[in-house]
């Protein structure tokens, strides 16, 4: 076999794994990896894909080739098989949604976690698991003695960034007299110091969760 039909024939068997991998990088806050990592999890989709799929293919790759006849035995004729292809992308897509779910929402490790095996979070951090858990109504106190409530909208993954994104905001003094933020909300960043959260009910009346 030719040398671009052996490349064309590794790039096929491996790209769908490569492809769950790359989603699930996209979709999912999860620890960092290193580059060992994400291609030993590459390959691993790669064989769960395959797994999948050859049963229903006769149990061959989604590329053949053919020699030459005696006429011309240098030449080769590289077949694809399309069917096998497009049922190896549809699903990487699904396997790489239903992966990076099972991560966001940790579905990964309540199996553990219920036997007693593990109190691990498949997310990324402690914040990332707090977020994604508790919305609604909170107070921000700042480094500086400032504090901030409105309604949580978006916050950042990691918790080396610690920034938040409040809607209807507004300012808190020490007396508890709000100032309401004019516009659509307040972007609180790491430069600003975020000291704690305080998950609150939408009377503003404290709750009992509350992260430092």
């Amino acid at each position: 076999m030719p040398d671009k039909a052996e490349a064309l024939g590794i790039l096929l068997v491996l790209l769908p794994g490569f492809a769950s991998a790359y989603l699930v990088q996209l979709l999912a806050a999860r620890r960092k990896q290193s580059e060992l990592d994400k291609v030993v999890e590459a390959l691993i989709f790669s064989l769960i894909l395959y797994l999948l799929t050859l049963p229903f293919f006769g149990y061959s790759l989604p590329i053949a080739w053919h020699g030459g006849d005696g006429n011309q035995p240098n030449t080769w004729q590289i077949l694809i098989v399309w069917p096998h292809l497009l049922t190896l992308a549809i699903l990487a897509v699904v396997l790489g949604a239903l992966y990076a779910a099972s991560i966001n929402h940790n579905w990964l490790t309540t199996p553990f976690r219920w036997l007693k095996i593990s109190e691990r979070s498949a997310r990324s951090s402690v914040w990332n698991d707090v977020f994604s858990d508790l919305k609604g109504f909170v107070q921000v106190g700042l480094s500086d003695g400032r504090s901030v409530i409105g309604w949580i909208r978006n916050y950042s993954d990691e918790d080396e960034t610690t920034e938040l994104f409040l809607e209807d905001a507004a300012w808190v003094d020490t007396d508890g007299n709000e100032f309401p933020i004019q516009g659509p909300g307040i972007l609180l960043t790491k430069s600003l110091g975020i000291e704690y959260v305080m998950f609150l009910d939408s009377g503003g009346e404290e709750s009992s969760a509350e992260i430092e």
